[in-house]
């Protein structure tokens, strides 16, 4: 077992490859400078966690001041590279902070506010390893004193790796002139959140387990356009409906009606729920990502398989990305139900440093009670906020059931699952 001096060192050893290799590329272009900025975050993320947590005791104004008040030429010189004891720890790590922090600043001068649409415009490399720098302000995070270096290591920016565990992260851009108003305005998103009464399955079986052929909800279509036209004439930015509530050709009708101007969707996105569904001749449950004009972004494949001990499991292969949409002013991470609220394992999320997370699911209050859970973790480590909108379903359920639960998670304000228990089926959340 590797001791705190052997960690140490091998820490040691990291920053100092990580400043070497930022000497040579820092300023040499965009892309060079966005991976020395890569590699010197690498660094202080990979730190030993007692060292890591002194960045907390780092005054924000002063770390500012001395970021501005560094050049580029001899940027990296003069840095300590001891680490024997607290106090040679900590003037090593403010060192690097004060230099993250510059060089921060000069790549958002070299990018000058140039819209990030594609992966390469963000795509940076270090030691073979690869993840996002995305040059914007996190919505819900300002950088204060205490924080921790995963809330303000970088004040303007955020980064998350290209591979997290077994997940490839999947950047989805979409340059939408509604997202810039709501930028420009620098108001908070605002989603509808539709349930299904009366909702049924029909499920079928096979080797695997089981699997929703289609689901009965009366007059679907008509109540999705209803909740579109008022979502649009609320000013609502996105819409997002349960995990398997939808048919394939519901879904179809949504896209067709949408693209071809028949029903009204002034909105940013729109989440319609998940299916189950066959592609390649293996089915996944895939929850579909579309734009307000009717036309897909890109789709989310759940990663979790439900399962209920003796009872059959969910018939479908598992997703191997995490899509990302990143719009003009956010940046919104999907899950489906157990993806999200999955105990037994880790989800990927914890290492997304994104503005929401937007997770359509199906399940009871126990199911609920994990979203719960996991949504203040998430807040508490990155300030990111969730939206969950779950249709109820128990199949030993007695009595008055709700007809789902929407979680809509700001802040860290202590929730219980009857809180977000709906009687009603429609409701719209500022997030």
């Amino acid at each position: 077992m590797p001791t705190p001096a052997t960690e140490q060192q091998k820490w040691l050893d990291e920053v100092r490859r990580a400043l070497e290799f930022a000497e040579e590329n820092v300023g040499a272009d965009i892309v060079a400078t966005r991976n020395a900025l890569y590699a010197l975050w690498r660094a202080m993320d990979g730190a030993p966690g007692t060292t890591r947590d002194l960045f907390r005791r780092f005054d924000e104004d002063t770390l500012v001041a001395d970021a501005a008040g560094l050049s580029t030429n001899g940027l990296f010189s003069g840095i300590p590279l001891t680490a024997a004891n607290q106090l040679q720890r900590k003037e090593l790590l403010y060192a690097l902070a004060v230099r993250l922090r510059c060089v921060e600043d000069l790549l958002h001068e070299m990018m000058d506010g140039v819209p990030i649409r594609s992966e390469a415009q963000c795509l940076a490399t270090y030691e073979g390893r690869e993840g996002f720098v995305l040059l914007r302000q996190p919505r819900h995070r300002i950088a204060k004193t205490r924080q921790t270096f995963r809330k303000r290591g970088l004040r303007r920016s955020s980064i998350f790796p290209l591979n997290i565990g077994d997940y490839r992260v999947k950047p989805l851009f979409f340059e939408d002139p509604r997202a810039r108003d709501r930028m420009i305005a620098q108001r908070d998103l605002s989603l509808g959140a539709g349930l299904f009464e009366g909702l049924s399955f029909d499920l079928g079986h096979d080797a695997g387990g089981f699997f929703v052929k289609g689901v009965t909800a009366g007059n679907q279509i008509d109540v999705i356009r209803d909740d579109l036209a008022s979502a649009s004439n609320s000013g609502c930015d996105g819409v997002v409906y349960p995990e398997l509530t939808v048919t394939r050709e519901t879904l179809g009708e949504i896209e067709t009606r949408i693209g071809g101007g028949d029903w009204r969707s002034d909105l940013s996105f729109l989440v319609p729920g998940s299916l189950h569904e066959e592609v390649g001749g293996q089915r996944f449950n895939i929850c579909s990502i579309l734009n307000g004009y009717g036309g897909k972004i890109g789709e989310h494949r759940k990663l979790f398989q439900f399962t209920d001990g003796a009872n059959d499991a969910e018939s479908i292969e598992l997703g191997i990305e995490l899509p990302v949409l990143i719009l003009p002013d956010a940046t919104i991470a999907f899950g489906i139900c157990l993806d999200y609220c999955v105990s037994g394992e880790d989800p990927p999320y914890e290492d997304l440093d994104v503005d929401y997370f937007l997770v359509p699911s199906c399940g009871n209050g126990t199911t609920m009670e994990g979203h719960i859970d996991r949504s203040k973790k998430y807040v508490d480590v990155r300030k990111t906020r969730t939206l969950v909108v779950q249709q109820f379903f128990d199949e030993r359920c007695v009595g008055d059931p709700p007809i789902g639960y929407v979680l809509c998670r700001r802040d860290d304000t202590r929730l219980t699952v009857p809180q977000t228990e709906m009687r009603i089926r429609w409701g719209i959340y500022n997030i």
